[in-house]
């Protein structure tokens, strides 16, 4: 096969990929990025980047409650990346930045690529021998596509501050394509690479520790499970992630939030399901995205008999029985489905933490779905109906999903942007109307900020901030008797949380309008 033949999957999928984020190249900094980036003082000088690897997460913010909320995280590949970005820059060039986030992603593609038609070739054709494989290069090269240009993962892509995600899944993705083919003798140089790689994305993100168990799965599916290769390969992995683990509990905290606090074990237990079924959905059906689930969007757990909790429930029966049923009949398939179980697992709630749901948790595990597709398609390509109506569907997929990825990358030009499509997507949404609200309030925008903050209180009503900011919105406009009508109706604050006048108070005091303290009496 010519050179060019054998580069054309890698291109085709560089260039689609490339070509679906584009927008990204227009977008400012938002969300998070806002004092990830903005306000790190760390990523300001490559002369702080040896420091970064001695503290958690965003040590060196000026924003204090953004320190608070990251002490439990242990990421310093990214900060460093960040900071070579603001060198080549020259400072907060979000261009740069962006570029960056984009080219992991590529990357991330490429090295799934190179993983799924390591697995789909045939077992007694060597790597060099293209020719023979050909056949079997489609399938990879189509779920590599579809993995890379898929909607979910614009969240993803298109945050700086995100960058976490991209570099665990390139980690990832990298130790699989180099130690992922089965019946392939392990050199020194493989093994030792990936453990540099398993390393990298350690210290981007503490998901990363599933990669073993991901590369475990592959050698068990197809039955290559030696005890050369636990000694060779996966000793090594396991020391390295638990000298990781000792070094992360050395140099992070608790948090200071538990998105389940107050909940009973049975609103716990049933949030798994829920959670399940989302990110099911988001992936066949990845309209609307959001960039953050709350409760006023999945809802607090009543009963088992919920539709989505109910369906989650079923997902999950359905895809155990799946694993075992394909285990040895369509091992491929089976490995797809026990992959994207697995590299779930640190995201789904089995251990409660801070974040209900994100779309950033699926950059992994929906590469289990496309290896799952992979196999399934291997176990059918022998009927022809079969194999054009799944050729049908990749095409549909491949433009709806550009054209979504598209669309939705325009989306997060900047933090106004996304939360005026949040506000649009999800009218539900107490944080979106709340996030949007204090944007407008603190660029001089109060009175496009009361109606919004007007429907906080309705949709959470004993949520003192929403009354607070509404109180903030209307004296800014000038009604200062519908602000003190505000304060006096505000519900009282739950336990050791601040009252509605308090944080006007603290608004009022943070921009330095003092008339509005004495307007208000506070």
């Amino acid at each position: 096969m010519s050179r060019f033949r054998r580069l054309a999957p890698f291109l085709f999928v560089a260039v689609a990929a490339t070509a679906s984020y584009l927008p990204t190249f227009g977008n400012d900094f938002a969300w998070d990025d806002e004092y990830l980036v903005l306000k790190n003082l760390d990523i300001r000088s490559l002369r702080n980047v040896p420091g970064i690897f001695t503290r958690s997460w965003a040590g060196g913010v000026e924003y204090e409650l953004g320190q608070a909320q990251n002490r439990p995280y242990f990421r310093p590949m990214a900060e460093a990346s960040m900071a070579l970005d603001w060198a080549l820059g020259g400072g907060p060039n979000p261009l740069v930045f962006h570029a960056t986030n984009l080219a992991i992603h590529v990357a991330a593609a490429l090295a799934l690529l190179v993983w799924l038609r390591r697995l789909t070739a045939p077992r007694d054709v060597p790597s060099t021998q293209y020719g023979p494989a050909l056949a079997a290069d489609l399938p990879a090269t189509v779920a590599a596509l579809l993995w890379a240009i898929h909607p979910v993962h614009t969240e993803a892509v298109s945050l700086v501050s995100y960058r976490t995600t991209l570099l665990s899944g390139l980690a990832t993705f990298l130790v699989l394509a180099l130690l992922g083919r089965p019946g392939v003798r392990d050199s020194a140089v493989r093994i030792v690479a990936a453990c540099l790689a398993f390393i990298g994305g350690l210290l981007a993100k503490e998901v990363t520790l599933v990669t073993p168990g991901l590369l475990l799965l592959g050698d068990l599916a197809a039955r290559d499970l030696d005890r050369a290769r636990i000694l060779r390969v996966f000793v090594p992995m396991a020391v390295i992630g638990l000298a990781y683990l000792g070094l992360r509990a050395t140099l992070t905290a608790p948090g200071v939030y538990d998105f389940f606090d107050g909940m009973t074990p049975f609103e716990r237990v049933a949030m798994i399901p829920r959670v399940f079924f989302l990110y099911v959905r988001l992936l066949v059906l990845p309209h609307p995205l959001c960039p953050f689930y709350d409760w006023g969007i999945l809802g607090i757990p009543r009963t088992w008999f919920e539709p989505d909790i109910l369906a989650g429930l079923l997902l999950m029966a359905a895809m155990l029985a799946g694993i075992v049923l394909a285990w040895r009949r369509a091992p491929l398939a089976a490995l797809g489905l026990a992959f994207f179980a697995m590299a779930l697992l640190p995201v789904s709630h089995i251990v409660p933490f801070f974040d209900a749901a994100g779309e950033r948790f699926l950059y992994v595990p929906s590469a289990g779905i496309w290896v799952a597709l992979v196999g399934a398609a291997a176990a059918f390509r022998r009927s022809r109906m079969l194999t054009t109506l799944g050729r049908g569907l990749a095409v549909v997929a491949g433009v709806a999903f550009f054209a979504l990825t598209f669309q939705r990358s325009t989306e997060w030009r900047d933090s106004e942007t996304i939360l005026r499509a949040t506000v649009r997507d999800f009218p539900m949404s107490v944080s979106a109307h709340l996030g949007l609200g204090q944007l407008l309030t603190d660029s001089d925008r109060s009175d496009q900020a009361v109606p919004l903050f007007r429907e906080v209180t309705r949709l959470a009503p004993p949520l003192a901030v929403g009354h607070g900011m509404l109180a903030v919105a209307l004296a800014r406009t000038g009604d200062y008797e519908a602000a003190r009508k505000v304060i006096r109706n505000a519900p009282p604050p739950e336990p050791q949380l601040p009252s509605a006048a308090q944080i006007a108070r603290n608004e009022f005091l943070r921009a330095e309008q003092d008339v509005l303290l004495r307007a208000l009496g506070l």
